[in-house]
């Protein structure tokens, strides 16, 4: 029989944050920057192991990673010598991209320049890649450079306002996005002008601060802009650093308000597509006609689970509302170990269904298609 693959396959990642690299790495310093932990001593002491011994702190994510850059740069599979080797291929930094960009076929990526801080420019990083970038941009960023104004709640509003209008109306920039669920959590109320305007006060003292039915307020402003602009709301959901409000970070809090009757033109996408709550995302995608979701941060944080979790969205969402991601934020490697990753899963997951007589190798090629760059196109009207 044979055999799907995507191999050599297009792709555009959908959620990625840039970065501007060509530090000379240390096997601690590469080990930190592919982790998602915000504990500075995770990685401190990688000597004295034992042959086969895994790194302290590392998971299935960094052992394959590690397996396939050996692989890649033809040197033994230890830390120091992939470090070595990358560290002497990336002396020239935006070479060393372009050829990892190159081996996987990325040529586009959607980036969130909200972090890091302060935020780098789209055009260096869109020449540093040699890939063509496209923003979104965070409406936290904006809420926080405002604050420094320390404007009346009104003018505040009306500044914030006028910011995401002028966002919005530049070319480079598909939609705004907020992390929301870091704050205040995703269980978004009614507008409640009141109350806002009462909480104000806490954000100018602390940006950080819940002050949740202001930041509410923000947020719906922010969908109201999207859909006059006819662009992309993008939502963290799911998991993301430890200051994620994890008890609050389920797509299922989203639910009353995306389904309000304002809100049925308005584009959404589910960034990192809910997880650990997929089933919900999944759900949502399927009874909303312009809410999508990307398959990123789970992928290619969660290793093997990447080809499960592909196989669980897809037992509810359809073909054409699922996006490829990464999430990727420090190093080019989390770019193409990305799809690297997420290709070989998808390829596992397509050919089950071929075997299983669910469809055609035709069709189940062209699903994959659909999810690598397809359904980036049509949703977001780009054509690579």
């Amino acid at each position: 029989m044979k055999k799907v693959c995507l191999h050599g396959v297009k792709v555009v990642d959908v959620h990625a944050h840039p970065y501007e690299g060509g530090e000379r790495e240390d096997p601690a310093s590469f080990l930190r920057k592919l982790s998602l932990s915000v504990i500075p001593d995770m990685f401190t002491n990688v000597d004295g192991l034992n042959k086969h011994e895994p790194y302290p702190g590392s998971n299935m994510w960094v052992q394959i990673l590690l397996r396939k850059m050996a692989k890649y740069l033809e040197c033994q599979e230890d830390l120091t010598s992939i470090v070595e080797a990358r560290n002497e291929k990336a002396k020239d930094f935006s070479a060393y991209t372009q050829e990892l960009f190159k081996d996987v076929n990325l040529q586009g990526l959607i980036m969130d320049f909200g972090y890091p801080t302060p935020p780098l420019e789209r055009k260096k990083y869109e020449e540093m890649s040699g890939t063509r970038v496209w923003e979104i941009r965070r409406i936290e960023q904006v809420m926080t450079d405002l604050r420094s104004k320390r404007l009346q709640y009104e003018g505040f509003i009306e500044a914030y306002r006028n910011e995401l209008q002028q966002s919005l109306s530049r070319e480079e920039v598909v939609g705004l996005k907020t992390i929301i669920a870091y704050r205040s959590g995703l269980e978004v109320a009614e507008v409640n002008q009141t109350e806002a305007a009462q909480q104000y006060e806490q954000f100018l003292d602390d940006d950080r601060a819940v002050a949740k039915a202001f930041r509410d307020y923000c947020f719906h402003i922010a969908m109201e802009e999207c859909t006059k602009a006819d662009k992309f709301m993008h939502i963290h959901t799911g998991i993301g650093d430890g200051e994620v409000v994890l008890p609050k970070a389920s797509p299922s809090f989203l639910l009353d308000t995306l389904r309000q009757e304002k809100y049925k033109d308005t584009k959404v996408h589910l960034v990192h597509g809910g997880y650990p709550w997929v089933e919900e995302a999944a759900f949502i995608v399927s009874i909303l006609p312009n809410v999508y979701l990307d398959i990123s941060l789970q992928n290619p944080f969660t290793g093997h689970g990447v080809e499960r979790i592909i196989s669980q969205v897809l037992e509810l969402a359809p073909f054409d509302k699922v996006m490829y991601g990464s999430d990727a934020f420090t190093v080019p490697e989390m770019n193409w170990m990305g799809i690297k990753l997420f290709v070989q899963c998808f390829e596992r997951v397509l050919n089950d269904w071929v075997e299983k007589d669910y469809m055609s190798h035709e069709k189940a090629t062209y699903i994959g298609e659909m999810v690598l760059y397809r359904n980036f196109e049509k949703a977001y009207g780009v054509t690579l």
